[in-house]
């Protein structure tokens, strides 16, 4: 981008017995450049690869500063036999400064649903004061770790209002699809937002460890009263007159992708936020402003206890493909004997006893392709 050439267009020349379109010395360099590699990694797991379907993309509009390089839309699948990039994300600014500033705004403009990635690495990375300052070397993140690596954030309230809005209007959405038998049925609408017949409404929803109650209720003429509590009851924030609106995503009810776009006026804040439902995981994802929170609703406890592992198995780190089984059942294993290989991103993985045990069972053969979190091997622990 600093040098406003096209390459690509140079070797199709080349290819074709032509003169290249100019010599060394008539190639000027204008401003700086950034280049960030978008990919479907975990940073805060070793920066282990992921891979499934992308279930909501939105990418940086392109402009004469902005360049998106990429070959993947919402829908597709990022497979565990080929590399895990998303896209290529070039910025240009008229010096070092002016680029990063550039990055920093395109990256929070990025929307990515149904994998991990490192955005958010990428942009604290961005953020960084040695970073700006061009203080950059081989160890800089392991030099730099509690700021690229930090605690999770509290979500804002504005954010938990958002997440909550939004999974009420799904609700009742779907509530009001079962009941009536399709779109035809004036009360399965979702283009305007309507609890009046509900009096109150609560939306119970968590972000990591965090849990919230939300209570929506009528104040008057198409405005709601919003009050948030947290897990002990307590009230954090309290939002009168909020009069939202709701435009639905194309592709709309019933698909894997299922969301809209939330405005509202929350204490003189005009919010307007991107919400996208995950059915896969029961997920509500909010965009505000270049930030990105991760609501669930609560699952209930008989589905936690038959989802969750066993005291004794080891889990698959990322979805991956079986290459290879160590063990029998039966085996008296050592803490730290190999078990499985795994292979993801054509790199292979050696999963390890973590105590001494008995093997009780193997869950999948050498062939196998597993998802995230899948228990491999159950055994007995000494």
């Amino acid at each position: 981008m600093v040098t406003d050439t096209d390459l690509v267009q140079w070797q199709l020349e080349v290819a074709a017995g032509n003169r290249l379109p100019k010599l060394q010395n008539e190639i000027q360099c204008t401003g700086h450049a950034f280049e960030a590699r978008i990919y479907a990694e975990n940073p805060e797991n070793g920066f282990l690869p992921d891979t499934g379907r992308l279930i909501h993309l939105a990418t940086p509009q392109p402009s004469a500063d902005v360049r998106v390089e990429t070959g993947v839309q919402s829908g597709d699948a990022i497979s565990v036999y080929y590399d895990p990039m998303i896209a290529k994300l070039v910025v240009r600014g008229e010096d070092r400064q002016a680029a990063l500033r550039v990055l920093r705004k395109t990256l929070g403009e990025y929307e990515v649903v149904g994998l991990h990635t490192n955005i958010g690495f990428l942009k604290r990375l961005a953020e960084s004061p040695d970073f700006i300052a061009g203080k950059v070397e081989t160890g800089f993140i392991d030099k730099h770790l509690d700021e690229l690596f930090p605690a999770a954030a509290e979500p804002s309230p504005e954010s938990v209002v958002q997440a909550a809005l939004a999974y009420i209007i799904d609700s009742n959405t779907k509530a009001a699809l079962s009941t009536h038998g399709g779109l035809a049925s004036p009360w399965a609408a979702i283009d305007s937002f309507r609890l009046n017949a509900f009096g109150t409404q609560t939306a119970e929803i968590a972000c990591g460890d965090r849990q919230y109650s939300v209570a929506v209720s009528v104040a008057h003429c198409g405005a709601y009263c919003v009050r948030v509590s947290d897990g002990s009851g307590d009230m954090i924030a309290e939002y009168d007159s909020v009069h939202p609106q709701w435009d639905p995503l194309p592709g709309g009810v019933g698909s894997t992708s299922a969301g809209g776009r939330l405005h509202a006026l929350l204490n003189g804040r005009l919010c307007a936020a991107n919400v996208v439902f995950n059915d896969k995981d029961a997920s509500i994802t909010i965009f505000d402003q270049g930030q990105m929170a991760v609501f669930k609703a609560p699952t209930p406890q008989f589905i936690d206890d038959a989802a969750a592992a066993g005291p004794g198995s080891v889990t698959a780190p990322m979805s991956c493909k079986i290459v290879q089984v160590l063990v029998e059942a039966g085996a008296e294993v050592e803490q730290d004997a190999p078990l499985v290989v795994l292979e993801a991103m054509k790199m292979e993985h050696v999963i390890k006893a973590p105590k001494a045990g008995k093997v009780v069972d193997i869950y999948y053969k050498v062939g196998d392709l597993v998802e995230e979190g899948k228990s491999l091997v159950g055994f007995e622990e000494e």
